[in-house]
């Protein structure tokens, strides 16, 4: 991988972001791991860890995920 993987929580807020209700702190979450956790679900996104208290993801990965049209 020519990109370091970043955390479940890191595409969270990527995600929540591009969906247009960022994560911000002092603030409930609009979009937690849970939800990631959906996404590797339904093969929109790979678990590259083997911990399951967390999940790591290829940074494009997640780009192609939030550019999606029907990501809502």
């Amino acid at each position: 991988m020519s990109e370091e993987p970043i955390s479940g929580g890191v595409a969270a807020d990527r995600i929540a972001a591009a969906l247009g209700t960022p994560n911000t702190m002092c603030r409930k979450a609009a979009v937690t791991l849970f939800v990631v956790r959906r996404f590797i679900s339904r093969d929109l996104l790979i678990d590259l860890s083997v911990n399951l208290k967390g999940t790591l993801h290829h940074p494009g990965q997640v780009a192609e995920a939030c550019a999606r049209g029907d990501l809502a």
